[in-house]
């Protein structure tokens, strides 16, 4: 079975163990939260996001009296917008765990959060290699690993899966659109 490998063969870098422990730190941290913590946080903080958007052109008007910079208004209500819905998610969240926890499903919701937390790491290890510089990609550090061969083959696929996300109009992502809500109401 081990013909043909010897442990130099077999030997991880110091990329390579950077990589592993971002994997399993970011297991380890779904792992405690569970599953439900962790995929409900997540949904919430792109909810967040997308809200923060799409109700700062609606209360622009309401603020204008008060701060004058229309940029500096853009910002800080993008920003209060965020906070406010995370504050007020991270409530029902974390009452929705509860609820989970004293059903008895508690193990369950740790297994699937382990595994949530694996992909969300390899997720985030992808990204970033997408956005090391060149030069750090071709360095011995990286090129000497066993992982480089694999983010090399899949971090394409992440890009060009995140662009396409990204400007598809129908996917997860908001395009505000005040004229018709107004209209409707």
């Amino acid at each position: 079975m081990w013909r043909g490998y010897s442990l130099e063969s077999l030997a991880l870098s110091i990329f390579d163990y950077v990589v592993i422990g971002i994997i399993i730190l970011s297991g380890l941290i779904a792992f405690f939260k569970g599953f439900i913590q962790e995929s409900l946080s997540l949904l919430l903080w792109i909810f967040a996001f997308a809200a923060s958007i799409f109700l700062n052109e609606y209360l622009d008007s309401y603020f204008s009296d008060y701060i004058n910079n229309p940029e500096i208004r853009r910002i800080l209500l993008i920003v209060i917008i965020f906070i406010g819905i995370l504050f007020i998610g991270g409530y029902l969240v974390k009452l929705i765990r509860s609820l989970v926890q004293w059903s008895g499903m508690g193990g369950l919701d740790r297994l699937l959060g382990v595994i949530f937390g694996f992909i969300r790491g390899i997720i985030l290890i992808l990204l970033i290699y997408l956005i090391l510089p060149s030069e750090f990609k071709q360095s011995n550090f990286v090129e000497n690993s066993k992982s480089a061969q694999y983010l090399k083959k899949y971090a394409p696929l992440t890009e060009k899966f995140f662009k396409s996300m990204i400007s598809n109009r129908n996917s997860v992502m908001l395009e505000s659109n005040i004229s018709t809500i107004q209209e409707t109401t």
